[in-house]
């Protein structure tokens, strides 16, 4: 098994390797790295603000370089979850503008994260104050799609100087959603998993990801190789972990999920080679 080190220089070489495709597909460099140090640095702000006013989460001893409460390498990764989003989104809803594009957007990064967090907890990356679907609140899945929305829309609507407001819009935005689902859904009424049958509410949201990707094949769209990729490869490293947990009662529902969130994917995907979607036309 990886041990915490060689886990973060792969997850630095799958960075690099999505940096690389993103670049090459004809982007203005200058404008992606200037939103990328945007993203990152509001996701930093984010999380930070977080894990000191709710303490609902925190982040295992061994990470490297932190900056307060976060692992640098996790304000790195944040740029290309919501970039990566942007791009699905672009390919598989073109028509998408405003609020309906930020909404999508914040559910790709939801949907991703729902992987994400239900194999990172179990491989002790990170851990929640309290448990929920495999060990992770639910308000801790939307939460990256709450920034990943706030995010994205900023984006599309700021031009000039005011792009560079992102981190700061973004902030008051998210903690808003957060602070809306946990008083109107998760204080008290979901607050126990068990009582929204967390497997039926995540089996559903994949109907609705594979029906979105179905449709978006039969107009003819689809998510282009130089897209996916990078997300493949993403994509390995968790299933990677998830192979080498020790075996447990909960670990094939781990699979399950793995495989709810990876089949719209495949049948999203244009197996073959074609240009992805221009992030800096969106």
């Amino acid at each position: 098994m990886l041990g915490p080190d060689a886990f973060q220089l792969l997850c630095l070489a799958v960075l690099a390797t999505a940096w690389a495709f993103l670049l090459r597909q004809g982007d203005d460099a200058r404008a992606l790295a200037r939103d990328g140090l945007l993203l990152g640095a509001g996701a930093w702000l984010g999380e930070q603000t977080c894990i000191a006013w709710y303490a609902f989460y925190g982040y295992a001893d061994f990470w490297w370089v932190r900056l307060g409460h976060i692992p640098l390498l996790v304000a790195l990764i944040w740029p290309m979850v919501i970039l990566s989003a942007r791009q699905v989104v672009g390919a598989l809803a073109p028509n998408a503008r405003g609020l309906a594009s930020a909404a999508l957007v914040g559910l790709v990064v939801t949907f991703d994260a729902s992987l994400v967090e239900v194999v990172a907890v179990r491989a002790g990356l990170w851990a929640w104050a309290e448990g929920g679907y495999l060990d992770v609140p639910l308000i801790g899945i939307l939460g990256w799609g709450f920034y990943g929305a706030a995010a994205s829309w900023w984006l599309d609507r700021a031009r000039g100087p005011w792009r560079l407001a992102l981190p700061l819009v973004a902030l008051p935005l998210t903690h808003g959603l957060i602070q809306l689902a946990w008083w109107a859904l998760f204080r008290w009424p979901l607050r126990d998993p068990a009582t929204l049958g967390p497997t039926l509410f995540w089996a559903a949201f994949a109907a609705l990801a594979l029906a979105f990707a179905l449709r978006a094949r039969a107009r003819g769209l689809g998510l282009p190789l130089d897209t996916a990729l990078p997300r493949v490869l993403a994509s390995a490293v968790f299933l990677y972990l998830l192979v080498t947990f020790d075996a447990s009662d909960d670990t094939w529902l781990r699979w399950r999920h793995t495989a709810l969130v990876a089949v719209p994917y495949l049948v999203a995907t244009r197996w073959s080679r074609a240009p992805a979607p221009a992030l800096a036309a969106r």
